[in-house]
C-alpha cells in the first residue's frame, strides 16, 4: 500500500479553547462547518450516574464561529418516548446530504438501563438544519446486532459515516456478547445506495480491530484513529494485546477501506474529525480535531482540541 508522506510526517498540537464541554462529556462527533459556524454534537451524562450503562444519556450540540470559542450547548436529540432507544441516546455522527443533516446514533432501551441486558444497536434521525430538531427515521434501528455466536452479538456502536467509491459505508464499534472486557471491540463495515440504507454488512467483517474511532475521507483512501493502544512487536493492529497501556496509538491509512497501515503515532480518544473544503482537503495539516480527556481517570471527562501538525524533527 502507498501511504502519503506526510500522513508519515504528522503528530497530535492540543490546542487550547474557551468552553468547549468539560461537564462529565463523552463521545464528540465530527465537525461540520455551515454558514459561518462550526457544530459538534456531544454525549451529555447524568452527573448522578456518569457512564454507567449508557442510560440517562442525551446528545448535545454545541456551535463556534472560529473552533477556538464555543457557545454553550443546547440538546439535539433526547431518548424516545418509548422504544429501543427510550433509555439513552450517545456517540453522534452527523453527515450533510442533498439538502438534510442525518445523525446516526447509539440508543439503549429499558431493559439495559436496569441491568437486564447490555445489548444496544444505532439509529438514524434527520433535520433541515445543523442544530436541529433532529427527527427519527421510523422506530427501528438502522443497524443491529448480530444472531448469538457472531463477533457482533452483543452491540454495534458507535457509527462513522463516510462516502466513498460512489456509496455510503458506516463503520461500527461491534462486541462480542461472551467477552467479558469492553475494552476489546473491532470494528465492522456496511454499505447501501443512500445514506437511509438498507445497509448491508460486509462478508469479511470484522475488518479492524478497535475502540472508540474516527474515520474520514483523506485523498484517494481514508484515514483512522482507532483509540486503542499496541505495541509494534505485536502487529500494532492485529496482536493479542488489546489495549496496552505500554502501547502506542497510530494515525492509519487504507486505500480501500478494508485494510489499514499504520502512519505515524498519534494520542487519540473517542476523536471527531474536521473536514476542510476544497484545495485544503489535500493537507493534512488543515484537518482538526476534538477528543476526549479526562481530569480524573474515568471520571470528570473533557472534550479538548487538537491539531494535526508536521512533525517536529527533534520529536523523531
Amino acid at each position: 500500500m502507498k501511504l502519503p508522506k506526510e500522513l508519515l510526517e504528522v503528530e497530535r498540537k492540543t490546542v487550547e479553547t474557551v468552553n468547549l464541554p468539560s461537564d462529565n462529556n463523552h463521545d464528540p462527533s465530527n465537525i461540520l462547518y455551515d454558514q459561518g459556524t462550526y457544530y459538534l454534537w456531544y454525549t451529555q451524562h447524568d452527573n448522578e450516574r456518569p457512564y454507567d450503562h449508557f442510560a440517562d444519556c442525551k446528545i448535545m450540540c454545541c456551535t463556534s464561529k472560529d473552533g477556538i470559542r464555543w457557545e454553550e450547548g443546547k440538546d439535539a436529540l433526547l431518548p424516545a418516548e418509548s422504544g429501543w432507544d427510550c433509555a439513552g441516546v450517545l456517540t453522534a455522527n452527523v453527515i450533510y446530504d442533498k439538502g438534510r443533516f442525518y445523525m446516526f446514533y447509539t440508543g439503549v432501551g429499558t431493559d439495559f438501563a436496569e441491568g437486564k441486558t447490555t445489548r444496544r444497536c444505532c439509529g438514524l434521525a434527520a433535520a433541515d438544519t445543523p442544530d436541529g430538531p433532529f427527527e427519527r427515521l421510523g422506530n427501528e434501528p438502522v443497524l443491529q446486532w448480530e444472531e448469538e455466536g457472531n463477533w457482533d452479538d452483543e452491540a454495534v456502536d458507535d457509527i462513522s459515516a463516510v462516502f466513498f467509491q460512489n456509496r455510503w459505508l458506516v463503520y461500527f464499534k461491534g462486541s462480542r456478547l461472551t467477552e467479558p472486557d469492553g475494552d476489546k471491540t473491532m470494528l465492522g463495515l456496511a454499505w447501501a445506495d443512500t445514506i437511509t440504507g438498507p445497509y448491508h454488512r460486509y462478508e469479511g467483517n470484522p475488518v479492524i480491530r478497535g475502540h472508540a474511532f474516527s474515520i474520514w475521507p483523506y485523498k484517494e483512501g481514508l484515514c483512522l484513529l482507532s483509540g486503542l493502544k499496541h505495541r509494534e512487536e505485536e502487529g500494532r493492529i492485529y496482536g493479542d494485546n488489546w489495549n496496552d497501556p505500554e502501547g502506542i496509538q497510530y494515525l492509519y491509512y487504507s486505500e480501500d477501506g478494508i485494510h489499514f497501515e499504520p502512519c505515524a503515532p498519534f494520542p487519540n480518544r473517542a476523536s471527531g474529525i474536521f473536514i476542510p473544503e476544497g484545495e485544503d482537503q489535500k493537507d493534512i495539516t488543515k484537518y482538526w480535531g476534538v477528543s476526549v480527556a479526562t481530569a480524573d481517570a474515568h471520571k470528570k471527562r473533557y472534550i479538548e482540541r487538537f491539531d494535526f501538525i508536521k512533525k517536529n524533527p527533534q520529536t523523531t
